[in-house]
């Protein structure tokens, strides 16, 4: 008990001390309240308010501008085509052949006319027919024109024979020789009514045919080489085109 009591007076006697520091009463002063505080403050003739600088704001930086993508490099220029130039058409030319017998012309005829519309055909005739000739044309052989005869003597032809004779009409067969020209077409009647389809009228004599062929001189430069092959005895000339 008598040590409680001893620290009930200390604690007793510290709060005495406490509270005469508080008060000043030890001679330190009074501590000091609020307007004293304000009343001390240093130089307050010296305070001065200052408005308060706005705080920098950061400026972002600029987004990264992205690169322009290279323009593709252009194909390099082709050269310009030539204008086409226009084909001129070949000039036109002119191949006459003369010494023709019939059968000559009438091939040189059916060449012409599948030679296409470009080519163009006339003929003439000098001279006097002393003459008319019925035949069957040359054969190209003996032994065609013989099987030839052969067949007219099946169909009743007896009055005939095979021309042998260098030229021309070499391998014809001839059917009769007359000096009017009605009396040979008579003839020619005669041999269809048996069925005969090849014989033919031509006349005879001091009579030349000539026969000019128009067209493209390009075509008609081949044409002409090969008909000179075909028209054995005639005379290939030049013409005006």
């Amino acid at each position: 008990m008598a040590q409680l009591r001893v620290v009930v007076i200390a604690l007793a006697f510290a709060n005495l001390l406490a509270l005469a520091v508080w008060k000043g009463w030890l001679g330190g002063g009074s501590y000091p309240g609020e307007p004293e505080r304000l009343s001390n403050q240093l130089n307050p003739e010296r305070m001065r308010l200052v408005a308060e600088a706005p705080l920098a704001v950061p400026t972002p930086a600029p987004a990264p501008v992205a690169a322009a993508p290279a323009p593709a490099e252009a194909p390099p220029p082709q050269p310009a085509e030539p204008p086409a130039v226009p084909e001129r058409p070949a000039p036109p030319g002119c191949v006459a052949f003369s010494g023709l017998t019939t059968p000559q012309r009438d091939e040189l005829g059916a060449r012409i006319a599948s030679a296409g519309p470009g080519f163009k055909l006339t003929e003439s005739r000098t001279g006097a027919v002393t003459s008319w000739w019925v035949h069957v044309p040359p054969q190209g052989s003996k032994e065609a024109a013989e099987r030839k005869a052969a067949e007219l003597r099946k169909l009743g032809v007896n009055d005939l024979f095979i021309v042998n004779d260098p030229g021309p009409a070499q391998f014809a067969i001839s059917l009769g020789l007359y000096k009017n020209e009605t009396q040979a077409n008579r003839l020619l009647e005669s041999l269809r009514e048996k069925g005969v389809r090849s014989a033919q009228v031509a006349g005879r004599g001091a009579t030349a045919l000539r026969v000019e062929v128009r067209g493209p001189s390009d075509g008609l430069a081949t044409l002409a080489s090969d008909l000179s092959e075909r028209l054995r005895g005639a005379n290939r000339l030049e013409c005006n085109p």
